[in-house]
């Protein structure tokens, strides 16, 4: 039993005549035996189109395109291509066999440099979110609806009519002046 779908090659040979497992696949298998079916329709569609046969000259000229695109390949190295990394380590374990592992020594005392962390925040100085914190925490015994889970809608909710006020002006002004 075949566990994979047939690929776009087997369902052509299959499509042109090819028996076998394939075969047998393809009928037992409806994604399979659907897409032979619209290929099988797609090749009797294109037996039925009359398209004429190119002139001699088509072809003379297509030889010789190909020929020049074969000429004006790069040759390929031989296969030092291929051996030149397998060489290099080679030699790397050599220079570390001969040295009596002294380099492999020398190798596991270097340290890594240390990268300094980075920050998606902006400094202390530059974070006018920080003021907001800081008002908030001189609001003493008035967030209880932040502190209950509630959240930040719950506490602008709880806001008199005179806060809010204030808080659009704070806003408004900090826009203004680039603070926000």
């Amino acid at each position: 039993m075949m566990t994979r779908h047939l690929s776009e090659g087997e369902l052509v040979d299959l499509a042109l005549g090819a028996t076998g497992k394939d075969r047998e696949h393809a009928a037992g298998c409806a994604s399979c035996s659907f897409r032979l079916e619209e290929l099988q329709q797609g090749l009797a569609l294109a037996r039925k189109a009359d398209v004429p046969e190119p002139s001699p000259l088509y072809w003379d000229a297509l030889r010789r395109n190909v020929s020049r695109r074969i000429a004006e390949e790069p040759r390929p190295l031989a296969n030092w291509g291929r051996l030149l990394p397998l060489v290099a380590a080679a030699a790397a374990l050599l220079a570390i066999a001969l040295s009596g592992g002294h380099a492999l020594r020398q190798l596991r005392h270097v340290s890594a440099p240390v990268l300094p962390s980075w920050s998606a925040l902006p400094p202390e100085e530059d974070d006018p979110g920080l003021v907001v914190l800081e008002g908030l925490a001189r609001t003493e015994g008035e967030l209880t609806a932040w502190e209950e889970g509630r959240g930040l809608g719950a506490f602008l909710a709880d806001l008199s009519e005179a806060d809010e006020l204030a808080l659009a002006d704070g806003l408004r002004t900090g826009t203004e002046e680039g603070d926000l």
